[in-house]
């Protein structure tokens, strides 16, 4: 078998040049959805706070909230305000084991080019003794 080495010369500049375009699409798209999951993170380490807080049961709906509230603004997250909380962040009293679920659910639409966007739907939970 005989091969002749100036044909093996590696890849096409167009091939290339296809691969660039290709990674460099895919870290546009990386880099336009990383900041909405990033705020998402703020928003579970928000959560997570509520855990950590003694007599979460005890408190009001509205306490909560702005409790809430209060977190997502330490972690500079402008998501929710006093108009639309309530809207997005449910909370559910377990009697029987003295716990409280909180949930919070909310979508962001990232316009990606033209009419193409992106919808992101986040729901996170937990329980609180």
């Amino acid at each position: 078998m005989n091969i002749n080495k100036a044909q093996q010369r590696g890849m096409a500049t167009t091939t290339l040049m296809f691969l660039i375009v290709i990674l460099v699409f895919i870290l546009w798209i990386f880099f336009k959805l990383f900041p909405l999951y990033m705020e998402n993170w703020k928003v579970v380490s928000a959560l997570e706070n509520f855990q950590e807080e003694q007599k979460i049961t005890q408190k009001m709906d509205g306490d909560i909230r702005r409790l809430f509230l209060d977190y997502l603004s330490d972690k500079d997250v402008e998501l929710f305000d006093k108009e639309n909380i309530k809207q997005h962040l449910t909370i559910y009293r377990m009697t029987e084991e003295k716990k409280v679920e909180i949930t919070v659910e909310y979508e962001k639409i990232e316009p990606l080019m033209g009419n193409i966007s992106f919808l992101l739907k986040f729901e996170n939970r937990i329980e609180a003794p």
